[in-house]
């Protein structure tokens, strides 16, 4: 089998090595930060941050997976739509969950890390919605 040029297999090899570092991200804070909840009286938003951990890792898992079946086909064109079609959901929501988790776990830290991350969201969503104004040339 001859292998594939790296402009074909680098945009999906990225996106599931992004998704395989949100997982190790994901499963290391719940083993992590877990240790830390108190049984008794659990912090709210350590708990919402480690259950936004439990609702990604799944879909990581299985985003993961697919993306390595849709390298496998030998044409793209022949990948069933409805593959694609779950595997792009399932980044999404793996998107979604684990980096809202993520950024809950910093807000937990200190509140000039929050600020600074809400700053920087509301820049980028700033950023992209002028990008996505601009008229195509």
């Amino acid at each position: 089998m001859v292998p594939e040029s790296a402009e074909v297999t680098s945009v999906s090899t990225t996106s599931a090595l992004i998704h395989t570092g949100l997982l190790s991200v994901g499963l290391s804070n719940l083993f992590w930060k877990g240790s830390e909840l108190n049984s008794n009286d659990p912090e709210r938003l350590l708990l919402l941050a480690m259950g936004l951990f439990c609702i990604a890792i799944p879909f990581q898992g299985l985003y993961i997976l697919l993306s390595r079946m849709i390298r496998e086909y030998p044409n793209p064109v022949l990948v069933p739509s409805s593959v694609l079609l779950l595997a792009s959901r399932c980044e999404v929501v793996s998107y979604a969950c684990g980096i809202t988790g993520f950024c809950l776990m910093l807000v937990r830290t200190s509140n000039i890390l929050a600020i600074t991350l809400i700053s920087s969201a509301i820049l980028v969503i700033v950023m992209a919605r002028s990008a996505l104004s601009v008229p195509a040339r």
